[in-house]
């Protein structure tokens, strides 16, 4: 009987590892211990887990650091605690086989160390001690604006480097940027140009502008420079969208080389590009903006905190063109709306004066992260990822019909959007974007991957697009 103990206890046990030196914080390196181990099978729906003293003394932590990292697996929807009969295995059916996951919308994943609230409640507070109410009750302008400009300078400086940002303007998230910049630089029937799939909210503002957008052929890099010269020849097209970092929809990231000749064309041919630039702050590794390599010359850059940091703070910084004060934007974005929340943006401010917007970045890194690698696990190889990015591009076997897996994904409790949410033409190859930061804790992703997963192995018939 006690070689059967021994061997249960082992079984129990045996997921167990030394923590690491320099890894991150003891009570997160548990809790990933933790999930590592349901992943792997090493632990098991309504396996019992040991008695946080126990563990305590056998990883040589205190009884704190374990405390925090029980709560922490219960908070990633890992594990349940009872009170008397210690803590277990959640199981998955229980609680998300048939609960909605949304993987639709990009938004960056709550830090691992659940901490989001908190800094929200902190930084307000702060914000409250600092200023009369009075100066958060008005609607903003230049002037008012400008402590917080100050702090996105700072903010932007390693990424602009030498470029002059005394234009830098503040605004209510990219979208109204877009809108406004398209508002205020080409008229109704202009031609403008961006990659042959984009971000549904610049086809969105430039459709609801009357424009015609037209795509430019690209390859693995990017967008070709002489298929930016051919429509702009062809076209008479003035103005062109860019996301050339972390692309939306498919994670690619345009290499130094081709924004080199990317940016020798615009200026050539005198065009004004949008550079919409909010996954930078995500990678460790990106290329210079395309920005930088213009001279800014003809050239807005969009940098949005919506991705980095928190999408409820709403709010984004628009450097202008070279030589533009960027009162003619400024006037697109006030037909449209009032300007940013002073009370958001005093708290976006606070965040970047005080270090916790970089603090935050690093958290969201640290989360993501975890989250592609639990994807990498589970989907096929043809998925496409960055390490350390919000979504994942999966083009589809030749049996599935975007529109049909979107369908059946949805009645299994998963939604993700489909290629031809991103497209400029009216129809695109078969894929899906998977965005990781939906989901409310990694079981629940993982849970998610693995339907995906299940169903891509279907061979369900082909079907026709529904017509509407």
């Amino acid at each position: 009987m006690a070689v059967a103990k021994d061997t249960k206890e082992a079984a129990r046990t045996g997921w167990i590892r030394p923590l690491a030196q320099g890894a991150g914080p003891r009570y997160l390196q548990i809790a990933d211990l933790i999930g590592q181990a349901i992943q792997s099978g090493e632990l098991n729906a309504g396996d019992q887990i040991p008695a946080q003293r126990w563990l305590a003394s056998e990883l040589g932590v205190d009884l704190t650091t374990v405390t925090r990292a029980y709560t922490e697996a219960r908070n990633r929807g890992l594990i349940a605690s009872f009170s008397g009969r210690g803590s277990y295995v959640v199981d998955p059916s229980d609680t998300q086989e048939r609960s909605r996951i949304n993987l639709t919308m990009n938004i960056p994943p709550q830090p691992a160390d659940r901490s989001m609230a908190e800094r929200v409640k902190a930084g307000i507070e702060e914000v409250l001690t600092r200023h009369p109410i009075e100066v958060l009750s008005t609607y903003q302008d230049g002037a008012s604006n400008r402590s917080a400009i100050q702090a996105a300078q700072a903010w932007l400086r390693p990424v602009l480097g030498d470029l002059d940002s005394q234009s830098l303007s503040v605004c209510a998230g990219a979208q109204a940027a877009i809108f406004g910049i398209l508002s205020s630089t080409v008229r109704r029937g202009d031609t403008v140009l961006c990659e042959p799939l984009t971000y549904p909210g610049f086809l969105q503002a430039a459709r609801q502008l009357g424009l015609n957008v037209v795509a430019v052929d690209w390859d693995a890099d990017g967008v070709l420079p002489d298929a930016i010269e051919r429509a702009h020849h062809g076209s008479g097209a003035r103005l062109i969208y860019l996301n050339p970092t972390l692309h939306n929809p498919t994670t690619r990231t345009m290499p130094e080389r081709r924004r080199q000749e990317v940016a020798t064309s615009l200026r050539r041919l005198n065009m004004t590009l949008i550079e919409d630039d909010p996954y930078r702050h995500l990678l460790s590794d990106a290329p210079l903006p395309l920005a930088t390599l213009t001279g800014g010359e003809r050239t807005y850059y969009l940098a949005s905190l919506s991705k980095c940091i928190w999408p409820s703070l709403r709010t984004a910084f628009v450097l202008p063109p070279r030589g533009d004060d960027g009162a003619t934007m400024q006037e697109g974005l006030r037909a449209s709306g009032m300007g940013c929340s002073a009370l958001l943006l005093a708290l976006a401010e606070q965040w970047i004066r005080s270090g916790t917007a970089r603090h935050l970045v690093q958290e969201i890194q640290r989360e993501a992260r975890a989250r592609q690698n639990l994807a990498r696990s589970l989907l096929p190889q043809e998925a496409y990822a960055h390490p350390t990015g919000l979504h994942i591009w999966l083009p589809l076997p030749a049996h599935w019909n975007q529109h049909l897996f979107a369908s059946a994904l949805e009645e299994s409790g998963v939604t993700v959007a489909c290629a031809d949410s991103f497209s400029v033409a009216p129809e695109t190859d078969d894929a899906i974007r998977i965005s990781v930061g939906g989901a409310a804790s990694q079981a629940a992703l993982g849970q998610a991957m693995k339907r995906v997963a299940a169903l891509l192995k279907e061979n369900r018939r082909r079907g026709f697009r529904a017509i509407v």
